[in-house]
């Protein structure tokens, strides 16, 4: 669930605090690295200063857990095809003129409930509402660029920048603890 990556003056006190929080190391799932050491490359990743681990193995357990009823899977509709789309691979929905999409590597799907019930039930796994007709996965964020404005940009895997109003940049920042 969780890999660990820090110097071994503080490994033995992390590892401890993995424990306590029911995480393990087995080496997949999240990184949690010491900063200043190479991030793991493919993997989403908690870098979290010594002093502060305990605070970090906190923020990632609280994370990790998901509710009981959260959503397992999503089914998308592209042409006259549904697809079932996990939780992970969705970048962000998007409100438009065709109704709400699913934005994955695989393209844009359209799917049936509205943008305020994806964002009340996948909050907890790390969706964010990003602006009025926009709601990102925060596990596919590969840059936040500041902007204009007290606005930003978010730079997604694949490509995609969505631009963070600044209704929602207060939400951002919150919720990243920026």
């Amino acid at each position: 669930m969780v890999r660990l990556v820090c110097s071994p003056q503080i490994d033995e006190r992390v590892r401890r605090a993995l424990a306590e929080a029911g995480l393990e190391d087995d080496g997949t799932g999240w990184a949690l690295v010491e900063r200043g050491l190479p991030v793991p490359e493919g993997t989403p990743a908690v870098v979290f200063d010594p002093v502060d681990h305990v605070e970090a193995v906190r923020m990632l357990a609280a994370g990790l857990r998901l509710p009981p009823d959260a959503p397992r899977m999503l089914t998308g509709q592209r042409g006259t095809g549904f697809t079932v789309i996990a939780p992970r691979d969705v970048h962000y929905f998007e409100a438009g003129s065709e109704g709400i999409v699913a934005v994955t590597a695989a393209g844009a799907f359209r799917v049936r409930e509205t943008l305020q019930h994806y964002e009340n039930t996948w909050s907890g796994l790390g969706f964010l509402r990003i602006n009025k007709s926009q709601l990102v996965s925060l596990r596919h964020v590969n840059e936040i660029v500041p902007w204009f404005n007290s606005r930003y940009v978010l730079r997604l895997t694949g490509g995609a920048e969505l631009e963070v109003s600044k209704t929602y940049a207060k939400h951002l920042r919150g919720a990243l603890r920026m």
